[in-house]
């Protein structure tokens, strides 16, 4: 079972770049889309190539959402809203039967840090309680907005108070690991690699590598055993994400 994980900025504007080469060349079972930014009468007319597509948007069109198409039928699942939140489209959760797959697209802190605060002590808080209430055989995937360590990001010391390498975020992600828990699996199996997922349209920063590594596929301990591969795919353009994927075998 092949899942890939990408933020696509705006799945219109992939689609009419490479999405069909794309799906061509790695051809996935499961495909979780962040940033999809696809009003609710947007998402039905969209032919994509998967039997099955579930789209969480936002009530704001035009912003963030996040979807899971697959060709592999789900027993149960589609959008969550976690209580108390805004409706922003940031959760798709698909029940598997082997494991349950969490598609998330984590609120940013953005430039001047206004919403640090509600992502540490209102969205961490209650994502970690979701993933727990799943039952410990889980896929979290998407885009965390977080380089949790210093590896994570080709520039550390320039960006200590930036949005996605504050200690506040940092901290947080390390709680998501430890109180669900999961692991993350790409680093589990690339502990001194430095790779990136994301790059700054600013400056060049694609072409000279200045990038982070915030997209994430995340697992229960016990499904670990489960993975043959995880991978970057810093060479597929489209976005300023790059795709991600995991691959599993039951």
């Amino acid at each position: 079972m092949k899942i890939f994980s990408w933020n696509v900025n705006g799945l219109r504007a992939v689609v009419k770049k490479n999405f069909g080469e794309f799906l061509e060349s790695f051809s996935p079972d499961i495909l979780c889309l962040q940033e999809t930014r696809l009003g609710a009468g947007g998402v039905g007319e969209m032919e994509l190539g998967f039997k099955y597509k579930y789209f969480h948007c936002a009530a704001k069109g035009g912003y963030s959402g996040t979807a899971i198409l697959s060709n592999i039928e789900p027993v149960s699942g589609g959008a969550v809203a976690l209580d108390g939140h805004p409706d922003e489209g940031r959760i798709v959760e698909l029940d598997f039967g082997d494991f349950k797959l969490v598609d998330v697209y984590v609120p940013n802190s953005r430039t001047e840090l206004e919403r640090l605060s509600y992502r540490e002590n209102s969205w961490g808080p209650d994502f970690r309680n979701y993933l727990r209430g799943l039952g410990g055989r889980v896929v979290a995937c998407g885009d965390f907005n977080v380089a949790h360590s210093e590896i994570d990001l080709a520039r550390p010391s320039a960006n200590r108070k930036s949005a996605g390498f504050t200690d506040q975020e940092r901290a947080d992600f390390s709680k998501l690991l430890e109180e669900v828990p999961l692991v993350d699996v790409w680093r589990s199996r690339n502990p001194d690699r430095k790779q990136y997922t994301w790059w700054s349209y600013l400056g060049g920063a694609r072409k000279r590598n200045v990038g982070w590594r915030i997209d994430y596929f995340l697992a229960s301990p016990g499904i670990v055993k489960n993975v043959v591969d995880c991978a970057i795919h810093d060479d597929v353009l489209g976005s300023d994400h790059c795709p991600v994927s995991l691959e599993l075998k039951f």
